[in-house]
């Protein structure tokens, strides 16, 4: 069993990245899922440690598939089980592992980590605090709300008081923090990245069709993501509906895992197309079943910058997605792909047909689009911004945003 804080020996990693060398940083990070912002992590920290003047660290919250990421990566990964300990017990430990590796920028993300990680940042005397901001909040209710504004609450007031800085991944949501609570903070923007060379398919797509039972002629339409209200899947089910009665033999993919499982199965019965719809689950073959969609479809009600959607485009598959947080300033209408407003079925619907009457013009998209995150979304672009913060930070030079007195 792991003990409670558990760091990477030093004969398990790749390369000598535990040498005290460059700038000392350290991502804190919950890692107890495989989502967007745990995908951004893994990317921009793909870029870092090929930097000779970066030291990277990370500490983790959870054992899990980041863990392994960044380990693979070469960074040195420290767990400290937030199931085995209190908050209390986190910050103190964390505390020790920032003083330890005399660690000069912590980046933290999510509510949980940033509040506890800034606190034991400050406690440690590390002189610089970032936070991204990957998503605004979902919608709650009861009590899941209340712990989510608490938390909010208490992640403002300690950035305040701590941070040297937000970055959110897109502009909107930049715009977004600037008009809410977080305006007397400086705020950024660094879009998400992907790594185009990694992201590939293995296998071919009609191998990846015939695994699934799905003709190779058929109009295979898919998405991916939690299953959450967030995500849209209702509208992609009912944009299903609707695509079947044109397009009788299509197929719709949908692949991923959350709470809403067992009701978007009983939504697909409901709506007569569960012979016409796989709910896969989490797969470990994403690229492969994205590269053998003919359309990848967003249904999302509210994004910050969606790593799968970057993820289709690097794989050249036709995207429709709604408009929402900063997919606007990733896909451009009719250009890259098709934007549709969020909660419209019928609109989801009439784009893909749109895409499927006209395969050449959709290849034409997919194309596009890869080029588009060659040239301005890979894990260069990304990484490169992010590092170039850290020099600012670090160096006391501005970085735009609403400035204000350090405390």
């Amino acid at each position: 069993m792991a003990s409670h804080a558990q760091p990477l020996s030093a004969d398990a990693l790749p390369r000598a990245v535990g040498a005290q060398r460059g700038l000392r940083v350290c991502h804190i990070v919950s890692g107890d899922l495989w989502a967007g912002a745990e995908v951004q992590v893994a990317t921009v920290a793909s870029y870092l440690v090929e930097q000779p003047d970066v030291n990277l660290s990370a500490v983790l919250l959870n054992e899990g598939r980041l863990a392994s990421e960044l380990r693979r990566l070469g960074v040195q990964v420290t767990v400290i089980d937030e199931s085995r300990n209190s908050a209390v017990r986190i910050v103190t430990l964390l505390t020790r592992c920032l003083r330890e590796h005399h660690v000069e920028v912590v980046h933290t993300h999510r509510y949980k980590e940033s509040v506890l990680g800034t606190i034991a940042a400050k406690l440690a005397g590390v002189p610089h605090v970032i936070r991204t901001v990957h998503g605004m909040p979902e919608p709650m209710r009861g009590w899941d709300r209340v712990k989510a504004r608490a938390y909010g609450a208490v992640d403002r007031a300690t950035l305040w008081w701590f941070a040297d800085l937000i970055i959110a991944v897109s502009k909107r949501m930049a715009e977004t923090l600037k008009d809410s609570g977080y305006a007397s903070m400086p705020v950024t923007h660094i879009h998400n990245g992907v790594d185009p060379c990694k992201v590939r398919a293995t296998q071919t797509r009609d191998a990846v069709r015939r695994e699934l039972g799905i003709d190779p002629r058929a109009l295979l339409v898919g998405t991916a993501g939690r299953l959450s209200h967030v995500k849209g899947h209702r509208y992609f089910l009912r944009a299903a509906q609707r695509i079947l009665e044109t397009e009788g033999d299509a197929r719709f993919l949908i692949v991923g895992d959350g709470p809403l499982r067992h009701e978007l199965l009983a939504s697909a019965a409901h709506l007569r197309v569960e012979g016409a719809c796989l709910l896969l689950g989490p797969r470990t073959d994403i690229y492969d079943l994205i590269a053998a969609m003919d359309i990848f479809v967003l249904p999302s009600l509210d994004e910050g910058i969606p790593m799968v959607v970057l993820e289709a485009m690097a794989l050249g598959t036709p995207v429709v997605a709604t408009a929402v947080g900063g997919v606007p300033e990733v896909i451009r209408h009719r250009e890259t792909g098709l934007l549709v407003a969020p909660r419209d079925e019928r609109a989801l619907a009439d784009a893909c047909l749109e895409l499927a009457r006209n395969r050449d013009w959709a290849q034409t998209f997919g194309a596009r689009a890869r080029r588009v995150v060659d040239e301005a979304f890979s894990h260069e672009t990304n990484g490169h911004a992010v590092m170039e913060v850290y020099r600012r930070v670090t160096s006391g030079r501005e970085l735009g945003g609403t400035e204000r007195p350090r405390q």
